[in-house]
Protein backbone atom coordinates (compact mmCIF):
# COMPACT_ATOMS: atom_id res chain seq x y z
CA UNK A 1 0.00 0.00 0.00
CA UNK A 2 1.57 3.66 -0.77
CA UNK A 3 1.92 6.43 1.56
CA UNK A 4 -1.23 8.13 -0.36
CA UNK A 5 -3.41 4.88 0.23
CA UNK A 6 -2.41 4.46 3.75
CA UNK A 7 -2.55 8.45 4.68
CA UNK A 8 -6.65 8.38 2.46
CA UNK A 9 -7.45 5.40 5.23
CA UNK A 10 -6.46 6.94 8.13
CA UNK A 11 -8.12 10.05 6.68
CA UNK A 12 -11.30 8.19 5.96
CA UNK A 13 -11.32 6.54 9.65
CA UNK A 14 -10.94 10.45 11.17
CA UNK A 15 -13.76 11.04 9.54
CA UNK A 16 -16.19 8.37 10.64
CA UNK A 17 -14.69 8.96 14.45
CA UNK A 18 -15.68 12.57 14.14
CA UNK A 19 -19.09 11.85 12.68
CA UNK A 20 -19.75 9.20 15.12
CA UNK A 21 -18.69 11.81 17.93
CA UNK A 22 -21.19 14.54 16.32
CA UNK A 23 -23.78 11.78 16.50
CA UNK A 24 -22.65 11.02 20.43
CA UNK A 25 -22.41 15.05 21.01
CA UNK A 26 -26.49 15.58 19.34
CA UNK A 27 -27.76 12.05 21.46
CA UNK A 28 -25.93 14.12 24.69
CA UNK A 29 -27.24 17.12 23.96
CA UNK A 30 -31.23 16.17 23.23
CA UNK A 31 -30.87 13.97 26.88
CA UNK A 32 -29.92 16.69 28.79
CA UNK A 33 -32.68 18.87 27.21
CA UNK A 34 -35.26 16.60 27.98
CA UNK A 35 -33.66 16.45 31.29
CA UNK A 36 -33.93 20.37 31.55
CA UNK A 37 -37.41 20.18 30.80
CA UNK A 38 -38.62 17.72 33.51
CA UNK A 39 -39.34 14.80 31.64
CA UNK A 40 -37.65 12.18 33.28
CA UNK A 41 -35.62 11.23 36.35
CA UNK A 42 -32.27 10.63 36.15
CA UNK A 43 -32.70 6.72 36.73
CA UNK A 44 -35.97 6.27 34.40
CA UNK A 45 -35.21 5.02 30.93
CA UNK A 46 -36.84 7.50 28.08
CA UNK A 47 -39.87 5.88 27.23
CA UNK A 48 -39.65 6.42 23.50
CA UNK A 49 -40.51 3.83 20.43
CA UNK A 50 -36.96 2.87 18.29
CA UNK A 51 -39.41 2.57 15.36
CA UNK A 52 -39.60 5.95 14.61
CA UNK A 53 -37.36 7.78 16.61
CA UNK A 54 -34.09 8.27 15.82
CA UNK A 55 -32.91 10.05 19.27
CA UNK A 56 -33.72 6.55 20.75
CA UNK A 57 -31.64 4.70 18.59
CA UNK A 58 -28.71 7.22 18.48
CA UNK A 59 -28.96 6.87 22.47
CA UNK A 60 -28.30 3.02 22.46
CA UNK A 61 -25.44 3.39 19.87
CA UNK A 62 -24.11 6.03 21.79
CA UNK A 63 -24.29 3.72 24.78
CA UNK A 64 -22.66 0.72 23.26
CA UNK A 65 -19.84 2.99 21.51
CA UNK A 66 -19.00 4.18 25.07
CA UNK A 67 -19.19 0.78 26.43
CA UNK A 68 -16.38 -0.13 23.70
CA UNK A 69 -18.03 -1.39 21.14
CA UNK A 70 -17.33 1.26 18.71
CA UNK A 71 -15.89 -1.28 15.83
CA UNK A 72 -19.36 -3.69 16.69
CA UNK A 73 -21.24 -0.20 16.33
CA UNK A 74 -19.66 1.08 13.00
CA UNK A 75 -19.85 -2.62 11.66
CA UNK A 76 -24.14 -2.50 12.51
CA UNK A 77 -24.05 0.76 10.64
CA UNK A 78 -22.91 -0.48 7.53
CA UNK A 79 -24.97 -3.93 7.87
CA UNK A 80 -27.79 -1.36 7.32
CA UNK A 81 -25.75 0.16 4.05
CA UNK A 82 -24.99 3.35 6.16
CA UNK A 83 -21.86 5.35 7.80
CA UNK A 84 -23.49 6.77 9.97
CA UNK A 85 -27.36 7.06 11.65
CA UNK A 86 -28.23 9.92 9.56
CA UNK A 87 -28.08 7.51 6.83
CA UNK A 88 -30.17 4.75 8.18
CA UNK A 89 -33.64 4.29 6.85
CA UNK A 90 -36.08 5.20 9.62
CA UNK A 91 -37.84 1.61 8.84
CA UNK A 92 -34.41 0.15 10.12
CA UNK A 93 -34.54 2.01 13.22
CA UNK A 94 -36.36 -0.55 15.08
CA UNK A 95 -33.75 -3.92 13.88
CA UNK A 96 -31.35 -1.53 14.54
CA UNK A 97 -31.70 -0.43 17.90
CA UNK A 98 -32.32 -4.15 18.83
CA UNK A 99 -28.93 -5.38 16.98
CA UNK A 100 -27.08 -2.86 19.11
CA UNK A 101 -28.74 -3.70 22.43
CA UNK A 102 -27.77 -7.18 21.92
CA UNK A 103 -23.88 -6.16 21.36
CA UNK A 104 -21.95 -7.59 24.41
CA UNK A 105 -24.05 -10.35 25.38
Amino acid sequence: MSAMNDLDLKLKEAENLIDQTKEVILSLHELLSSNEDGEQSDDEEPKRDPVKDKVTVRKMLAKKSAEGYTTQVKALLQKFGAEKLSDVDPKDYEDLYYSAEGLGQ
